[in-house]
């Protein structure tokens, strides 16, 4: 009985002492102060839309608050990814004491497009009042970044236009490339290539260098052998690449259709003669030859360089002795590359007319002394041009 009874009081008095216990530990935890903490108090990002493959900076302030007489010391401030990857890594960064702060740049490149998450990391060892070590600290704190597919870039290559003039069989004319350079470099090492006209337009010419946000215009001479539609080739070649364009064009059969004629006249006391050449045709007359013939005398002969489609030229030139009667006048030319040749006849009056005249003789009157431009045989009085398909 006195066993038992012992046995039971022992137990009873252990429980009161483990209860003591833990009514006492519960008091004293209850009445200390908070533990010092180390936090990340925010995050900056420099961009938190960049593109991918682009860089940025991640910059953490790292504060600490605890005891006044305590602190913490920053051992290592690390910037990494969800799987593992370390992207930036500062240690050694230096003693917090109380309510101190410190801001923490940690670069990074984000090569993958998407929402990427980052985690920020903290490590360090706090110590108490009487600076012995309290605890190791690790604490953390997410980042998350929006990563935009890089944009591609927009490559601008050279425009050509192709402008033609109106092209005759045989005649030579203009064609004009324009090369015109949209991007934002200078384009190099240019070589233009013209092509088409059943081989004829076969020409290529160099340019060393057409600057950004730039044109230049190139002039090809052609000279089409075959009427009808052919197409015109433009390539043009440069250090990076080629371009090509292409255009058609309408070549006219040549129509050679020039008509001679000449008057007498009388200027200060002086008898002269008036040639006029008309080109009717679709090509320029050039390197015109002019003279005439009486029964028993030869008529000056003087020249003309040029007479355009659907124009005439007049030249005046001085007489020694009066013709009169039947004369031929010729007039022997090139066009559209082949060489023509017309005769006219008319009547020399005694009194300045000539039989056939076709309303010529009002557009002499009043003509200027103009030099240049002619070359005879003779001395020119006067060179006009006029313009119509009159004979």
């Amino acid at each position: 009985m006195v066993q038992t009874s012992d046995i039971g009081c022992g137990r009873r008095v252990l429980v009161g002492v483990l209860a003591c216990l833990v009514l006492a530990g519960g008091l004293a935890a209850g009445g200390s102060a908070a533990p010092p903490q180390v936090f990340v108090s925010s995050v900056d990002v420099s961009d938190d839309e960049p593109t991918a493959g682009d860089s940025i900076v991640v910059t953490p302030t790292v504060s600490y608050s605890g005891s006044e007489d305590g602190s913490f010391e920053v051992t290592q401030v690390t910037l990494e990814g969800l799987d593992g990857t370390r992207h930036a890594d500062e240690s050694d960064l230096g003693t917090l004491g109380s309510g101190d702060a410190l801001d923490v740049p940690l670069g990074a490149t984000l090569e993958s497009p998407g929402e990427t998450r980052l985690v920020v990391h903290v490590r360090g060892v706090q110590y108490g009042s009487d600076g012995r070590l309290d605890r190791i600290s690790h604490t953390k704190r997410p980042v998350f970044v929006s990563v935009s597919e890089p944009s591609t870039p927009t490559e601008t290559t050279p425009q050509l236009g192709i402008e033609a003039d109106e092209m005759t069989t045989g005649a030579e004319s203009t064609v004009s490339v324009v090369v015109s350079n949209g991007g934002d470099d200078e384009l190099t090492d240019l070589s233009l290539e013209l092509s088409g006209l059943g081989g004829t337009a076969n020409q290529t010419k160099l340019d060393p260098a057409l600057g950004a946000a730039n044109s230049t215009t190139i002039t090809f001479r052609v000279r089409p052998a075959e009427p009808g539609t052919h197409p015109i080739n433009a390539t043009l070649r440069y250090d990076g690449g080629h371009v090509a364009a292409s255009e058609t064009v309408d070549v006219a059969p040549l129509a050679d259709d020039v008509a001679v004629y000449a008057t007498l006249d009388e200027r200060n006391g002086t008898d002269v003669l008036r040639y006029r050449l008309t080109n009717h045709g679709n090509a320029p007359v050039r390197n015109a030859v002019l003279s005439g013939t009486t029964a028993d005398a030869s008529l000056p002969t003087t020249a003309l360089r040029t007479v355009d489609p659907g124009s005439a030229e007049t030249t005046v030139v001085e007489l020694n002795d009066r013709p009169t009667g039947q004369a031929t006048v010729s007039a022997a030319y090139e066009t559209g590359g082949t060489t023509g040749e017309t005769n006219e006849t008319v009547t020399l009056g005694a009194d300045g007319t000539s039989s056939g005249d076709r309303g010529i003789g009002g557009l002499f009157d009043p003509l200027v002394l103009l030099s240049g431009g002619v070359f005879m045989t003779g001395s020119t009085l006067a060179y006009q041009t006029l313009r119509g398909r009159g004979r």
